[in-house]
């Protein structure tokens, strides 16, 4: 096993592996409000005002079957070629179907190719982001498997959700937003895909991965290899990482929807939205110290509980117009049950697979949970909720009480690996 690596060179793989989410979640609060505001008008504009919305989150909602191929794709390469090769290209396919969508003409100009070709690329960039998690919970969890902070450093694959929504929240301040605005605000994602894609390139391989190919002992495979051997972890992660995918899409896309029919200023809704992304990034540090002080599981029921409960008051906050209290709740469901859970949610799955299926698994568990918790969100609260928030706002707690649930036994069934050895893995594997 090679020497061990530098603090500088794992905040640089933190900083890269970063990039490829915070352009979704970058690119999920503009779609937040351009499906509210500015999407029906340009690629739906035949069609009720309403449907309008629905639709829009629909075409948002493409890219999520495409993560769980990517997972497979970007998983079966870098399981067998390498975690440096797939977790390049990725990010490129990510920042190419990203400008795409920026330059893409309304329906006034190509007709019905205009949301078709909207869905198409949103599918792509889904197949980029399937490639992600997967790479950057492999990539952290083997450089830092000997530090004693290792899931501190593994929380980062993560961290692009809280660095993104805090993008989005501060491009929702572009003028003409919803015109043109939310093109400029696409385009910029370059200033994000462009330096990272160079800090990729010169990534060298996983201690880890550069031993597993120097052996001959990687699958042939690995995507499919994965569900044969660790079919029950797959499943039991990504059914408690879908209440963190619910509780990010509802409270990073959803209510910027939410609280613009509430009767909110754009500006304050940026500013919400914003200071709630400040403390999704605190939850990294919060993973950090609950890794030193308690077990894995406890972690998870202490989160997914809290944030079920403060759902109510949040909701009811927003409706009441009282601003402090919003802000309170806000920032607390988006500390515990998004930041927090999010840099678990690596730590969790770098732990339960072997190097030879880390990357294929990590990643097709993950990106199943977004599928479970995130694909329809946005499309569901829209139809269930309409225009009458204050009389429907009950949805809102009613879910998050129903993936609460499923979470908390979820968790309970996986394996706990506090204090485990990623070497322990590798010869459990060779065993069996």
């Amino acid at each position: 096993m090679s020497k061990e690596p530098t603090t500088g060179f794992l905040i640089v793989l933190a900083l890269a592996s970063t990039a490829g989410l915070t352009v979704e979640f970058y690119s999920f609060v503009i779609y937040g409000y351009a499906a509210s505001q500015a999407f029906p008008k340009i690629f739906f504009p035949s069609v009720p005002a309403t449907l309008g919305v629905v639709l829009s989150f629909l075409t948002f909602a493409a890219g999520f079957p495409a993560r769980v191929v990517g997972g497979f794709i970007f998983g079966h390469f870098g399981d067998r070629i390498g975690r440096s090769f797939a977790f390049f290209w990725d990010l490129i396919i990510i920042g190419i179907s990203s400008v795409l969508i920026a330059v893409l003409p309304g329906a006034d100009v190509l007709g019905l190719f205009a949301p078709t070709l909207l869905v198409i690329l949103r599918f792509v960039q889904g197949l980029g982001l399937g490639g992600e998690f997967g790479g950057a919970t492999s990539l952290l969890a083997e450089f830092t498997s000997r530090r004693k902070h290792r899931a501190f450093w593994v929380g980062f694959a993560n961290a692009g959700f809280s660095v993104g929504g805090a993008l989005g929240a501060l491009a929702l301040l572009i003028p003409n937003f919803s015109t043109t605005g939310w093109r400029i605000a696409f385009l910029l994602s370059l200033a994000i895909v462009v330096p990272s894609l160079i800090a990729r390139y010169l990534i060298k391989e996983s201690p880890f991965m550069v031993e597993l190919i120097k052996r001959g002992a990687v699958a042939k495979y690995p995507s499919i290899s994965v569900f044969k051997r660790y079919l029950k972890p797959i499943i039991l992660l990504s059914l408690f990482s879908s209440f963190q995918q619910f509780d990010g899409y509802t409270s990073l896309t959803y209510m910027v929807d939410y609280m613009s029919k509430a009767g909110y200023e754009l500006s304050l809704i940026s500013f919400i939205v914003l200071t709630g992304r400040i403390f999704d990034f605190a939850g990294v540090f919060m993973n950090g110290w609950l890794s030193q002080v308690t077990k894995r599981k406890l972690a998870g029921y202490l989160t997914v509980s809290i944030t079920t409960l403060l759902s109510y008051p949040y909701v009811l906050s927003i409706l009441s117009k009282n601003i402090p209290l919003v802000l309170v709740t806000q920032s607390l469901i988006v500390f515990l049950g998004v930041g927090t859970l999010h840099a678990l949610a690596p730590v969790l799955t770098s732990e339960q697979f072997p190097t030879k299926y880390r990357y294929s698994g990590s990643g097709i568990a993950y990106e199943l949970s977004s599928v479970i918790g995130g694909m329809f969100t946005p499309s569901i609260l829209a139809y269930l909720i309409g225009s009458n928030v204050s009389s429907n706002y009950f949805y809102i707690p009613l879910l998050y009480l129903i993936y609460g649930v499923i979470a908390i036994i979820s968790v309970s069934l996986l394996r706990e690996t506090k204090g485990l050895k990623l070497e322990e893995l590798d010869k459990e594997e060779i065993i069996k």
